[in-house]
């Protein structure tokens, strides 16, 4: 995907590249798009596995170690999720992750979680998603993007500002 459109891009090609028949291939994947899923899942179980290894802490601390974490694991990923944007495929990744984050709610104990119903849940997970996707898609949708560091001071920004505008004397 790095020379070639991923639409553009034959299971003959793939086939070659990665030395196997194309029999082995469909052995392991229906279609090209079964491989971006394939990408996709590991990718989210990596960042997963991160993030459910931290230890609850209370109120900032937690939000600042769980963009601590987002942002540092998405920046050494940085090349394949801008080959992702490049290739058009951003938008499916984030579906993927919608779909997988969901069933992992409650694993990961954050204290701006709300204990719902499953539509509730899933509205809470879209708007949070959509606010770390969109951070990702524009930070490292860029040539040169700023460090993690930068990027977590304004995502805290955000955060305190929200918070704040919620708090009315």
């Amino acid at each position: 995907m790095t020379k070639e459109n991923f639409q553009d891009i034959s299971i003959t090609e793939i086939a070659q590249t990665a030395e196997l028949s194309r029999k082995t291939f469909y052995h392991s994947f229906k279609n090209k798009e079964a491989v971006i899923n394939y990408l996709c899942d590991q990718l989210f179980d990596q960042y997963f596995e991160q993030l459910l290894q931290q230890k609850p802490q209370v109120g900032e601390m937690m939000l600042k170690t769980t963009f601590d974490i987002f942002l540092n694991f998405w920046w050494q990923k940085r090349d394949l999720i801008q080959l992702l944007i490049r290739q058009g495929l951003f938008d499916h990744m984030n579906e993927i992750w919608q779909q997988k984050a969901i069933p992992r709610y409650q694993q990961f104990a954050a204290p701006w979680h709300v204990q719902g119903t499953p539509t509730q849940v899933n509205y809470v997970m879209a708007f949070q998603l959509g606010g770390f996707t969109n951070i990702l898609r524009v930070w490292l949708g860029q040539g040169n993007p700023e460090p993690p560091e930068q990027i977590k001071d304004v995502m805290l920004l955000a955060a305190r500002q929200l918070a704040d505008s919620l708090h009315t004397d």
